[in-house]
């Protein structure tokens, strides 16, 4: 037989609250709140500490700057004219040339040549000696030798004081 003090349950009402109930049901709904409460509150903190530790270790930066490239210097190149004093027509000489690399890094020799300011009267020839091409280290000098043939000179050539040689070395940076 029914209660007739117990009040029936009669569901929630618009606000989700039930319209009669036991003071046991509000307490479990409270309770019910409370545990909502703090489990959104825990996923928001643990949120927050998981943004912050992935800023704290994962940073980025990036910048830039100009720079200048460097300009090579030349080969200095210094014939020992001196060798080819008093040469003959026909003869052969052998002269030593200093080739110096005033660079801060090694170069590659890849030629040598020679010119007279004869305008050819005195026929001259010449024939590296070594092998070409060759390293020369950053900010160092090396002798390679020529050899230079005066051919059948004009008359104009015997005695002359005014020849001249000049030697060019070319090379690369490897």
């Amino acid at each position: 037989m029914p209660n007739a003090n117990v009040e029936a349950w009669a569901g929630p009402d618009s606000l989700g609250a039930a319209a009669t109930g036991s003071p046991d049901s509000n307490d479990r709904r409270s309770k019910e709140v409370k545990k909502i409460v703090i489990a959104l509150g825990t996923v928001v903190v643990l949120a927050g500490i998981a943004v912050a530790v992935y800023a704290a270790y994962n940073i980025d930066g990036s910048g830039a700057g100009g720079f200048t490239g460097g300009t090579a210097a030349d080969l200095a190149v210094s014939p020992d004219s001196g060798d080819l004093n008093n040469i003959l027509p026909t003869e052969t000489k052998t002269m030593d040339v200093t080739i110096t690399n005033n660079n801060p890094v090694q170069v590659q020799v890849t030629g040598l040549t020679l010119a007279f300011n004869d305008s050819g009267l005195c026929g001259f020839s010449y024939a590296p000696l070594g092998s070409y091409p060759f390293n020369l280290g950053a900010s160092s000098s090396t002798n390679v030798q020529v050899n230079v043939t005066m051919g059948n000179a004009d008359p104009s050539c015997e005695g002359n004081a005014g020849l001249i040689v000049t030697a060019t070395a070319t090379g690369t940076m490897p």
